[in-house]
């Protein structure tokens, strides 16, 4: 009885993760689980575990971005537990949610009273922008990496607390941050989340003295980095990991225009922070507004921005909890931010799962301060009425999101529904009807995508591949001439468009794209330019109507995911 009156917050706050996760289970794989993990063969079998340290996140035919060894090792792992069932992955999941959920609290109470971090562990666990963290079985990286961060974290500061750090406080705090790298590179902000905690809730002596005490921790935490450099550079030689969204490199936007893009969605990621009654899993153009210079519809974001900055240094001394909550959130939504660098997205609610610390950690400070300065009973009541009402709103939408995630079908049906003026929702429904063979509703949405958005060069050439594997050769080729006027350089689907021309008897155009071609595609597909040029010679010699026939159609694409 003792023992669970002593560790009662910790089982509230597991029992609420466990509620708004548990009904996941069921499901199948979904959306990017798919490329990732159903068709990977390398996760299939424990002889490829050594094969995932030399091999990206993504396979090398969807793209070949990120370096995610450790989870792609637990992904392994758990298809050959039980044959690849879906049930075992999303349980996985569910136990990194709510060991993770419990770990804020734990984190939160080294520096913030019980209530406080029972507060912060309670919104954490309900909070519905997990979901698709929680619900995708990809979100495990995300997952990993938050449970070592916030360890690392909680056990640092309560370690600094209690006195000067041994070599084995560090070498926790050091084996949390390598697991953590080699599970997503997001890990990276842990060194200055540490550096956070000590000008805030981890302070103590003098400065020199601190910087004297954390140099060893320093120079370890850099050998880590240095380290996982050089193992990924052996697989990745590109800093950022992934390719930036199509937005930003199609379109050739600048660090300037890039940032103010960014400034006009920021009201939304404080909406998806506090308030997510909207969720989706699609914000991409025109529902997001892409800069061309300053416009007064950034002016929000720009407030809310230097806003949370200014009171997060301001509240440094009088309120440090609130003062690291505030940093938590900048320091950890900054990589993803696309200000530093252009992402992989322009928003995305998965990575607002490790930003969310800081924003329960802000609502369990201020919690703590109402309830500590409360003089009377009603003040406790009207604190705990709206906290509790908080979780039911959070256990009830986040339990209503999951149901989003149950499998393919059902999910981008809703992702239309969730985002009907995002390109790449028509997009992605497209592409999902060309595969179970609706060529007409495929038709369909790839045109509203086209409408939307058409700008994405790796989009629009695959939905030309699409149409032309439905036999629509005129469309197809008028949209392969398209991307290639976006982005001349690529080589994505040059023998596709080369067998288009083909079949529209356009010889001429086939033995110069063909040509041309050669110096751009990957090797399997030179043998094939080759054949190219061959029969539109022989056509154009001969003036006959069927080499089209002589040309080979390429059954598998390697096109963009």
């Amino acid at each position: 009885m003792n023992t669970l009156r002593a560790h009662r917050a910790a089982i509230i706050v597991g029992l609420l993760a466990l509620a708004t996760s548990v009904t996941s289970l069921g499901h199948d794989f979904t959306y990017d689980d798919r490329y990732v993990i159903l068709w990977n063969d390398l996760v299939h079998h424990l002889g490829g575990l050594g094969a995932l340290w030399k091999q990206t996140y993504w396979p090398p035919i969807y793209g070949g971005d990120g370096y995610r060894p450790v989870v792609m090792t637990l992904f392994t792992l758990e298809w050959v537990a039980r044959n690849g069932a879906p049930w075992v992955f999303h349980l996985v999941n569910i136990v990194l949610a709510v060991a993770t959920a419990v770990a804020v609290r734990w984190c939160a109470a080294a520096f913030l009273p019980e209530a406080g971090a029972l507060v912060a562990g309670a919104l954490f666990a309900v909070h519905p922008v997990h979901v698709e963290v929680t619900g995708n079985v990809v979100g495990q990286s995300e997952l990993v990496v938050a449970l070592c961060v916030v360890l690392a974290v909680g056990f640092y500061i309560r370690r600094r607390l209690a006195g000067p750090l041994s070599w084995r406080d560090r070498s926790v705090v050091l084996a949390l941050f390598a697991v953590g790298l080699f599970s997503k590179e997001h890990a990276i902000v842990l060194p200055a989340l540490l550096v956070a905690a000590e000008l805030t809730v981890a302070r103590g002596e003098s400065l020199r003295a601190r910087i004297r005490e954390a140099r060893p921790l320093v120079l370890a935490l850099v050998a880590v980095v240095l380290g996982y450099l050089l193992v990924r550079g052996r697989v990745q030689a590109d800093i950022a990991g992934f390719q930036p969204f199509p937005v930003f490199r199609f379109l050739r936007l600048g660090a300037v225009n890039r940032t103010l893009t960014m400034m006009t969605e920021v009201p939304r990621i404080a909406r998806l922070l506090v308030f997510p009654t909207h969720l989706s899993a699609d914000y991409s153009p025109p529902d997001v507004l892409v800069a061309n210079g300053f416009d007064v519809s950034q002016l929000p974001g720009m407030m809310i921005t230097l806003g949370v900055l200014v009171l997060g240094i301001a509240l440094r001394r009088r309120a440090p909890a609130a003062s690291f909550g505030l940093l938590w959130l900048i320091i950890s939504y900054l990589p993803v931010s696309n200000i530093l660098v252009p992402a992989g997205f322009m928003t995305a609610e998965r990575t607002l799962f490790l930003p969310s610390v800081g924003v329960v950690v802000l609502a369990g400070a201020v919690a703590a301060q109402v309830l500590q300065f409360g003089t009377t009973l009603r003040t406790w009541r009207v604190v705990y009425a709206t906290v509790g009402l908080l979780v039911i709103l959070g256990v009830a939408r986040s339990v209503d999101r999951q149901r989003v995630w149950k499998n393919n079908g059902v999910f981008i049906d809703q992702l239309v529904r969730d985002a009907p003026m995002g390109y790449r929702a028509h997009f992605v429904r497209g592409r999902h009807l060309a595969m179970i063979g609706d060529h007409h509703a495929m038709e369909l949405e790839y045109r509203r995508a086209i409408r939307l958005f058409p700008y994405d060069a790796g989009m629009t050439v695959t939905v030309a591949d699409g149409y032309t594997r439905a036999g629509f050769w005129k469309p197809a080729a008028d949209l392969f001439e398209w991307t290639y006027a976006v982005e001349p350089m690529t080589g994505q689907g040059r023998y596709m468009y080369v067998y288009c021309l083909a079949k529209l008897q356009r010889w001429k155009e086939v033995r110069e794209q063909a040509v041309a071609g050669i110096a751009l595609v990957a090797p399997a597909d030179v043998k094939l330019m080759h054949r190219a040029v061959i029969a539109a010679n022989n056509a154009l010699r001969d003036g006959a109507d069927g080499h089209s026939d002589t040309l080979a159609f390429r059954g598998n694409s390697a096109l963009s995911r």
